[in-house]
């Protein structure tokens, strides 16, 4: 080929080449551009308000700010998002700061004040040392704050909702949300050599190499583009998120099984939820929606692994890791018992009667007997027995604190099954980690053994007080409960691997044997109206039951197809396991940290918990899904709910006690327009709709009489219903003056 020929084809490659490089920075700038046009517009504020009156100022900012050990992206390890990289990041086609404090707002992050940068509220920094510098980390106050807005008198008003529920679109992919708009800035400051240079003479004021520092930047932005659960093309989350929700437990198990474990794991999820309210939550014996995690720090790890904390399952080749070296995690235990701890004293917030307008006293008397009479039954609060605290909680302060929350089956409640459903439907493939079948055993069978100890000595403390028996059953149930055996010391009072052979031997030393053949109906042996021989034929049942029910569970259990609850709750025990060996936490530490000696064994229950209302009017929109804007609409048959509402604007309806609807939004990207027509967005059940017939019917025999599935009970008139309402504004789960100073530190140097 001639030079000239050459020459040619270099020309016409180099043509190309400009070509498509212009191409790439076109299609760049039209995205930009047109997302920029889709951020949602900054909502003006006149004044701030903290509802949750008399929070103490200490506890705010250790729940604001405190890392749980998370990153960005997930889990990438030293190619995480540095803190001063976001503090100096411009945003994308613009020398303005991405961490501006009204530019992070218009996401509808919370404004903070008190922070020294000037973050919002769950922003974060925590050291790496293993890069010698701070990473942005994403706390659980990002996501449980809240904010109500409201104009009167010319004045708008923001109200503050610590411990409620977010409205910003964190987990959303569409243009214009935080993450998209995040990666565009990233990619924009690595690709061009002027706003790279900006930003590196900011980054790198102290000294430091530019060319590192541009490979460093290339590194996180690959991670995270390799965040596969989020690839648009997987369509993992057909159902849109929008502002105010996540698919939280579809995002954790995605994050855990399929981002650090495998991808064959990922799997579709379509049951986004609201953000839970926190306040009295760590007094429920069962957490989560779906009620199926019983152990506070169980909980908080969790969602720590779903937030993006690093997590070693298997080597970077996929392949088990020594044992030595298998699940450990910058989870932080500490700072997430620092936050529980805050949270124990965070009071519901109070009805701002000069804002929102004053209480009617008798429309609010009325709606406390309507409450009493159709809600109290599910909502609670139910304090526990002494004797059930023991067990379920043995290190609160009584049961006043341990409130029993009853999860309701879907087929009676109604509402979305979707996630309550696929919780138990979907399974994961953990044997990459080089988890046996043994190894499973070897760490729930103790627990479970523990746990019914515990129950059997409940039991014999409730016998041993039972007004039907006689003075005498009483006094032997009550010796015999006084010489129980520590239910958290089995293995040193010789109950391994069960505590029922010596349980049953205790019953014979003191004559309370059973006086028949056990037949395989335990409804031959009703707990209730029992004599003292009945009861003890029901506690020898129960410990057969139990370990028939246990051996079927743990036989039930293969490590390559293990449910989404049974999977994470391995996962976390491991890895907290991992975390006390490493640090040399006693048992009594370990029992602390892990919240009031609570043991971490999953429910699976396919259905959700009603919990206790006390400032739920401050928490839209409602049901589990977010799928009713208003309290009002809580109450009316759910035909008659609205069908698709407008998400997003925080604008505050307080006769209906919700967010507005009645007018068409501001901006088309303000929010998105929710659907409930869609999977996993329905808004059934909990309808009061039963005709006068059919609740009184239901009334004299619920067993025989029950309500159509989602009917929950009788058409209320609207005076009933803004009754109620009224009612809600005031009510409280908590005696007047009750005020809890937070659980002692489980660790040294805390307060």
């Amino acid at each position: 080929m001639s030079k000239a020929i050459a020459s040619r084809w270099l020309r016409r490659l180099l043509f190309l080449i400009a070509l498509l490089v212009l191409a790439v920075v076109g299609a760049f700038v039209y995205y930009v551009q047109s997302s920029k046009a889709r951020i949602p517009r900054l909502e003006p504020v006149d004044e701030y308000r903290y509802l949750n009156s008399g929070w103490q100022a200490s506890a705010r900012e250790t729940y604001y700010h405190t890392p749980q050990g998370a990153s960005m992206p997930q889990g990438a390890g030293d190619k995480s998002l540095r803190y001063r990289w976001f503090l100096n990041l411009e945003q994308p086609l613009s020398h303005e700061r991405f961490a501006d404090p009204a530019f992070l707002q218009r996401f509808h992050f919370l404004f903070d004040p008190s922070h020294p940068d000037q973050l919002p509220v769950g922003f974060a920094s925590r050291y790496s040392a293993s890069l010698g510098e701070e990473l942005l980390d994403i706390s659980c106050a990002a996501c449980h704050t809240g904010q109500l807005h409201y104009r009167k008198e010319g004045k708008r008003y923001a109200l503050r909702i610590d411990g409620g529920q977010a409205m910003h679109a964190f987990t959303d992919l569409q243009r214009g949300s935080f993450g998209p708009t995040l990666i565009s800035a990233l990619a924009e400051t690595w690709a061009n050599p002027l706003k790279f240079n900006r930003f590196a003479d900011k980054v790198l004021a102290d000294g430091g190499d530019k060319l590192e520092l541009h490979e460093q930047l290339g590194e996180t932005l690959k991670a995270f583009l390799a965040i596969q659960q989020n690839n648009p093309l997987a369509h993992l989350y057909p159902t849109r998120e929008g502002f105010g929700r996540t698919d939280a437990l579809g995002r954790i198990a995605n994050t855990v099984f399929g981002e650090h474990l495998s991808a064959a794991n990922l799997q579709t999820s379509s049951a986004p939820v609201s953000y839970p309210y926190l306040w009295n939550m760590w007094k429920f014996n069962w957490v989560q929606y779906n009620g199926s995690v019983a152990q506070p720090l169980a909980r908080n790890v969790g969602e720590a692994m779903g937030v993006g904390a690093d997590i070693r399952l298997v080597t970077a080749e996929g392949s088990p890791l020594p044992a030595q070296e298998r699940f450990r995690t910058s989870v932080n235990i500490p700072g997430l018992e620092q936050i529980e701890r805050a949270l124990q004293q965070l009071p519901p917030p109070q009805w701002p009667e000069d804002i929102f307008g004053a209480v009617d006293p008798a429309k609010a008397a009325r709606g406390e007997q309507l409450f009493q009479n159709h809600c109290v039954e599910c909502h609670g609060p139910h304090p526990s027995s002494r004797a059930r605290q023991q067990a379920e909680a043995p290190l609160k302060a009584g049961p006043e604190d341990h409130w029993l929350i009853e999860v309701i089956g879907i087929d009676h409640i109604g509402t979305d099954p979707t996630e309550a459903q696929s919780f138990l439907d979907r399974t994961y493939d953990l044997s990459a980690t080089g988890i046996s079948k043994a190894d499973v055993e070897a760490l729930i069978n103790p627990l479970l053994q523990k746990q019914l100890a515990r129950d059997m000595l409940m039991r014999l403390r409730e016998l041993a007080i039972d007004a039907t028996l006689s003075d005498e059953a009483k006094a032997a149930f009550a010796a015999l409960a006084e010489a129980f055996p520590a239910p958290d010391r089995l293995a040193a009072q010789g109950f391994e691997p069960s505590p029922a052979p010596a349980i049953k031997a205790a019953l014979e030393q003191f004559e309370l044997k059973p006086s028949v053949q056990l037949s395989a109906s335990y409804a031959a042996y009703p707990q209730l109206a029992c004599d003292s021989q009945c009861q003890v034929n029901a506690l020898w049942y129960d410990l057969d039951y139990a370990q028939a029910g246990f051996a079927k569970l743990l036989a039930s259990i293969d490590p390559s197809r293990i449910t989404e609850g049974l999977g994470l709750n391995l996962i976390d025990l491991l890895l907290k396991k991992r975390y006390y060996q490493d640090h040399h936490l006693s048992e009594e530490q370990q029992a602390c940290l892990e919240g009031f000696g609570a043991l971490d064994l999953p429910q699976q229950i396919v259905g959700y918990k009603p919990r206790p209302l006390a400032g739920v009017w401050a928490t839209p929109p409602f049901l589990h899904n977010g799928s009713v804007p208003t309290l009002y609409q809580m109450l009316v048959p759910a035909a008659e709910r609205d069908k698709r509402f407008f998400v997003g604007p925080r604008d505050y309806d307080p006769v209906n006690l919700g967010y507005t609807t009645a007018q068409a939004p501001g901006g088309e990207y303000d929010g998105f327009w929710f659907d409930t027509s869609l999977t996993g967005n329905h808004n059934s059940g909990h309808s009061f709709q039963a005709t006068p017939a059919q609740w009184q019917a239901y009334r004299a025999d619920p067993a025989a009489n029950p309500l159509p599935s989602g009917v929950i009970g009788p058409l209320l008139s609207d005076e009933d219903r803004y009754a109620l309402l009224e009612y809600l504004k005031v009510r409280r789960d908590n005696p007047p003056g009750y005020a809890y100073q937070g659980a002692p530190a489980c660790l040294s140097g805390q307060d």
